[in-house]
């Protein structure tokens, strides 16, 4: 009953391409699986370049007052939304999980007493009843923000064998310039309809929680009200936990 995630799928597979045999020598598939490494390994060098970086702080200028870079590793940017002091972990194309850094950023943002906001293309399911239960946001942008010279290189990675045409990526990237900056859905969607006009009740209740944030989950969520739910929760993140070790990987 797990969800099949990046921490764990990555322990399931033990090549770097999961290819059956018999397809191996297809040359059609070599191709597509040459064209899908060079794309992959330049996704990875590009994603947090300074270029894609800038873009993303004017993205946030335009709700964030007073903003700046505390952290370019792991990319936190800090400023103001309606007088509340704000600060957000931004994981381009990444995905957040109930980590060490997570949490490290929750609890300094709590003894700051700055309103944690979380952007990324894919927030762990297990994090949003404990988003809940701590009165923090989080925005799932399903999209990889690449610039606009990445476009050639990802769009390269197609068939025209007509069986295998659909292998190719999906929609998951925006390629982003200058004239994205005023655009920028769906941070712009975010800010300006779901954070704007309850941005005050939700540093209100994170700032008077009870609830004093750990360096780890099961020492935060231990604190929740004890219920079903609760309990749920920690066996649901322990299980995975329990497994990830038993796969050999050091865990989250």
């Amino acid at each position: 009953n797990l969800r099949i995630e990046p921490d764990l799928f990555r322990l399931l597979v033990d090549k770097e391409s999961f290819i059956q045999p018999p397809f191996e020598s297809v040359p059609e598939i070599k191709k597509l699986k040459t064209l899908k490494e060079t794309a992959e390994k330049h996704i990875e060098k590009n994603i947090n370049m300074p270029v894609i970086q800038e873009l993303l702080i004017k993205i946030l200028d335009n709700y964030l007052k007073r903003s700046g870079v505390v952290s370019k590793e792991p990319f936190i940017i800090e400023g103001e939304l309606n007088k509340v002091p704000v600060t957000c972990l931004i994981k381009n194309g990444g995905w957040v999980f109930p980590d060490a850094e997570l949490f490290q950023f929750l609890k300094s943002s709590q003894e700051q007493k700055k309103f944690p906001v979380i952007i990324a293309k894919k927030i762990s399911g297990i994090l949003f009843p404990v988003f809940k239960g701590l009165s923090i946001m989080g925005l799932n942008t399903y999209k990889i923000f690449l610039s606009e010279k990445s476009k050639e290189i990802i769009n390269a990675v197609k068939s025209n064998e007509e069986m295998l045409r659909d292998l190719k990526y999906n929609n998951q990237f925006q390629f982003i310039d200058k004239t994205f900056i005023n655009d920028g859905e769906p941070i712009k969607n975010f800010f300006e309809v779901i954070l704007k006009d309850r941005i005050d009740a939700y540093y209100k209740n994170f700032t008077q929680s009870k609830i004093k944030i750990s360096d780890n989950l099961i020492d935060t969520v231990s604190q929740f009200r004890k219920n079903k739910a609760t309990r749920g929760l920690i066996e649901n993140y322990e299980r995975k936990q329990k497994l990830l070790s038993e796969l050999g990987g050091q865990g989250v």
